[in-house]
């Protein structure tokens, strides 16, 4: 079984870099990279597994849990990958666009003249 331990290793090293990635939020390219690079070290250590079974006497259930487990990788390497290759989408229309009403962002500053009902800056509105 020592020869499994590099196998094995190297898939923690690598399930390690993908938790860190996670972490610190890397962008999904990255992260695409990160969890294919695992799946490839967790297949090659699942593929030891099996075909060693009989010789090291694993007991039957633990290829079956790698199994799933990879499958879940796969499918998670899947969806990363797919969100890091698709095009930016736009947020699409704002409130005002549908509504119909003009932007208020403007370059130009707003004008204002006097104060509000509520403006305490300038005192009362209502006492001028």
């Amino acid at each position: 079984m020592h020869q499994a331990d590099p196998l094995r290793e190297e898939a923690q090293k690598r399930a390690q870099m993908v938790q860190q990635a996670s972490k610190r939020h890397a962008p999904a390219q990255e992260a695409c990279k990160l969890i294919g690079n695992f799946s490839e070290a967790e297949l090659r250590f699942l593929n030891f597994v099996t075909t060693k079974q009989t010789a090291c006497h694993i007991p039957p259930d633990i290829p079956k849990q790698m199994k799933v487990a990879h499958s879940r990788t796969e499918q998670m390497l899947k969806t990363v990958c797919a969100a890091a290759n698709a095009p930016q989408q736009s947020a699409g229309p704002s409130l005002s666009d549908v509504v119909g009403s003009p932007s208020i962002v403007d370059d130009a500053p707003v004008k204002r003249k006097g104060g509000s009902t509520f403006d305490t800056l300038n005192g009362n509105v209502l006492a001028r």
